[in-house]
């Protein structure tokens, strides 16, 4: 039978005044994390800077209280409070309890602001815990008080301010509101003072001439700050540019059409990253919009023009692309217009979607340029030539593409061989570890022999042969109980070409060719790189099967008047090919000469989703390189083409092999210095992984500490002391040893794969853009040409560095 429908007028539900905004804050404000805390303060900022923009306002004061409170005031003309007829209230409660009340939507009051569609102010009082709001006019302060939305007091005059603050004595008029984020609504309550920093220095540069005063009245956090910028925007170009040098002086465009202003400033530098910001009433619209779009074709076109008709571009062909003027461009872009009429993409205006400001903007930015490449020749031939070698660039990295790789390689179709692939092939299961060192294993010479379990002493070259062929093989390997076992072989290779080798001669007369890093196991269990074995090192002997009845195995060693021990190790002076096999689970087997070695750090890993892709010392620093050079560097072009979504002007996002890249280097100086570099790679040339938050890095463990059977891994001095301290309440008769780990060679892989890679007990660092201008600012410095901005720097934060040499 047919369930009855219950659905009537009685389930539809009425939101009254502010309760939308508490039961869906996030529709508002966009989220209820840190980002919308700030978004809440930067509301009531707005509305003060909206002041200024009209023209009354000369100050902006923010305070963070020591309660967890915020402070705004400003010096304009305050709020009215005069009594609206239709409501019987005054206009200062219908601002602060209603949503879409304000002065922002008539067009008289305000021509432009950057308030949240007019419902800033009470979007804020909904989700206060309380909210007090002071307005001095006329010579009188008048005050009102609320608490998530709802009055608690009427409009009150009182004699003075309640806050005692200097700046409030000395204003004839203006807002002063105070208010406490609402524990029930935020998921932290916390202001952080450098977020709210950068918010009023980027207003600070978009409204000349207006103050702004910020304190910190937090216990143990006092500071200030103040800014106060004459230049507009063409001094935000300079500071962006403070690092680099630039080729010319700031240009700077400017003009009003109807009731929309447009501001542009840019400069080109010595770089080849592209830092654009876009402004809409002092917002920034961090995702562009139309008006980004129209300063970008305008550009093009007007260096195009330019190049043409000073004879530059003979050619339809010499013609530049936008790509091509986007290379060492650092630009600003500042749109000013009626609030009424804009269009965002999102509540938080991440966009401007208004159709008809690109061609207003086009039409300004392109007149401009042309204006003064006619009165700067010399300026707009700097720019030329600084747009066309970018273009020669982009031509040369087509060229080495075609010519290094097979079509369709950098997307993903042919795999370098260094890449230990994962069988899954859904991107969003799947993830790669970026790991320091060529850890791509084996490394021997192509006579060396392997013990096989069907008695026979394979070459890696055979073995190859065979694979290709068909044939399974089997080694003997050493098992995490210290028991022999057998594992299948798989990926049998060649990893390497032209490799300078070294020949071990062991007790028992064998030789062994290998790479100076390849590990060999110890009676320990543990690993030696074989530069570094000496003669009173005990290798892993071999035992040898000596019958087989059924699945029962007894073992002899095979050299039973040996210690397997070092005799001598000699360099070799031809270089040459080595090769390597997989072996899962164990990750170690047995040679024909009678000991264990390492198989790689692949092994420490889950077959099924994560792959490994070994970097072999340090890469390209990519901050100094152009596209050609970059893909014509070996290790970033596997890593290109490992991750297979091309790179430049054919990049498809959406073709990206692995949504969790995982960046995993040894725990020192060089560890970091390879980190920085890959961080460098990603933020100039695939900027959306990190965006999608697909970037990660690995932290893997600093210690060891043991007593007995117990083992337990620190991640840090103060965790390691806690342990230790831990351990020797238990376990007093023990002695403790502590393993400081400085490389992850060190670990065996099971090791590594229970303290790194294992996603129920690793620790992974996602990597984020808070603030694009400082981390812009932080790669050039650190990775850039100029030396006396990292020398400073050095020299600043030497007392923070934790030095482990």
């Amino acid at each position: 039978m047919a369930k009855s429908s219950d659905y009537s007028a009685a389930q539809i539900q009425v939101l009254e005044g502010l309760e939308p905004v508490r039961k869906r804050p996030g529709m508002y404000i966009g989220s209820t994390d840190v980002t919308g805390l700030h978004e809440s303060l930067r509301e009531i900022i707005d509305n003060s800077v909206d002041e200024a923009l009209a023209g009354f306002a000369k100050n902006v004061w923010i305070v963070l209280n020591d309660d967890g409170s915020a402070t705004v005031a400003d010096d304009g003309r305050g709020i009215p409070i005069d009594i609206m007829p239709q409501y019987k209230k005054s206009a200062l409660e219908i601002v602060m309890t209603k949503l879409h009340a304000g002065g922002k939507f008539g067009g008289s009051a305000y021509k432009i602001s950057g308030g949240l569609h007019g419902v800033g102010a009470s979007v804020v009082n909904a989700l206060s815990e309380w909210m007090w709001v002071e307005v001095k006019r006329g010579g009188k302060v008048y005050t009102q008080e609320y608490s998530r939305g709802l009055v608690k007091t009427k409009l009150d005059t009182v004699n003075k301010s309640r806050l005692d603050h200097d700046f409030i004595h000395g204003r004839d008029s203006g807002n002063l509101t105070s208010f406490l984020p609402d524990t029930k609504i935020f998921s932290t309550t916390e202001f952080d003072f450098d977020t709210i920093k950068k918010a009023i220095r980027e207003r600070a540069y978009l409204v000349p001439n207006l103050y702004f005063h910020f304190y910190d009245h937090r216990k143990g956090k006092e500071q200030e700050v103040n800014y106060y910028f004459e230049g507009g925007i063409t001094s935000l170009i300079s500071k962006l540019n403070e690092n680099k040098q630039g080729l010319h002086k700031v240009i700077f465009i400017e003009k009003q059409e109807g009731d929309v202003n447009v501001e542009v400033a840019l400069q080109f530098n010595d770089s080849y990253a592209e830092n654009v910001e876009s402004y809409v009433n002092v917002i920034n619209t961090v995702n562009g919009g139309t008006h980004l779009t129209g300063f970008r074709m305008a550009l093009t076109r007007a260096v195009n023009d330019y190049g043409k008709k000073i004879g530059s571009f003979k050619e339809e062909e010499d013609s530049i692309t936008g790509d091509d003027t986007r290379e060492g461009l650092t630009a600003v872009v500042y749109v000013k217009m009626p609030q009424d009429r804009i269009q965002f993409e999102g509540q938080t205006k991440g966009k401007l979607g208004n159709a008809e400001i690109q061609p207003v903007v086009q039409s300004i930015v392109k007149e401009g340029l042309s204006t003064y490449f006619e009165e700067n020749p010399q300026d707009g031939r700097r720019i030329l030539e600084k747009v066309y070698l970018a273009a020669k660039a982009r031509l040369a990295a087509k060229a080495a593409k075609e010519a290094i790789l097979r079509k369709g390689a950098l997307e993903g179709s042919t795999l370098p061989g260094k890449l230990a692939d994962c069988q899954e092939k859904d991107p969003s299961i799947s993830e790669i570890f970026l790991v320091e060192g060529d850890s791509a294993g084996g490394c021997f010479s192509e006579d060396t022999k392997v013990a096989l379990t069907d008695g026979r002493n394979v070459t890696f070259k055979r073995l190859i042969k065979e694979g290709i062929e068909g044939k399974k093989n089997y080694c003997y390997t050493i098992k995490n109980d210290g028991n022999i076992g057998i594992e299948e072989i798989i990926n049998p290779r060649r990893t390497k070409q032209n490799a300078k080798v070294i020949k071990l001669t062991l007790d028992n007369g064998e030789e062994i060719i290998c790479t100076l890093d390849h590990k060999f196991m110890l009676r320990s269990g543990e690993y030696k790189e074989a530069k570094d074995l000496i003669d009173t090192d005990s290798l892993m002997p071999f035992y040898k099967p000596y019958s087989r009845i059924g699945r029962n195995e007894k073992f002899q060693p095979i050299f039973l008047t040996y210690n397997h021990k070092i005799l001598k190790i000699e360099k070799v002076k031809e270089k040459m090919d080595v090769y390597d096999i997989e072996v899962p689970n164990t990750n170690n087997f047995a040679l024909s000469s009678g000991v264990f070695v390492h198989n790689s750090a692949k092994g420490g890993r889950d077959r099924k989703f994560q792959a490994i892709l070994p970097l072999k010392g340090k890469i390209l620093n990519t901050e100094r390189a152009r596209l050609d050079k970059i893909i014509e560097h070996e290790e970033v072009k596997n890593l290109i083409i490992a991750l297979g979504m091309g790179i430049g002007e054919t990049i498809k996002f959406e073709k990206l092999r692995y949504h969790r890249i995982i960046i995993m280097t040894d725990a020192d100086v060089d560890g970091e210095h390879i980190e920085t570099l890959i961080l460098t790679f990603f933020y100039r040339h695939m900027p959306e992984v990190i965006k999608e938050g697909f970037l990660y890095i690995a932290m893997p463990p600093l210690y060891k500490i043991s007593a007995g059977k117990d083992a337990r891994y620190a991640y840090s001095d103060e965790e390691k002391d806690e342990i230790t301290k831990e351990i020797q309440k238990v376990n007093t008769k023990n002695v403790i040893n502590i393993q400081r780990y400085k490389g992850l060679g060190e670990m065996n892989p099971q090791q590594l794969w229970e303290t790194t890679m294992d996603p129920q007990n690793r620790i992974l660092k996602q990597v984020g853009i808070d603030d694009a201008e400082e981390a812009d600012a932080v790669f050039t410095m650190l990775m850039g040409d100029e030396v006396p901005p990292r020398k400073h720097f050095i020299q600043s934060n030497a007392k923070q560095a934790t030095l482990d040499v």
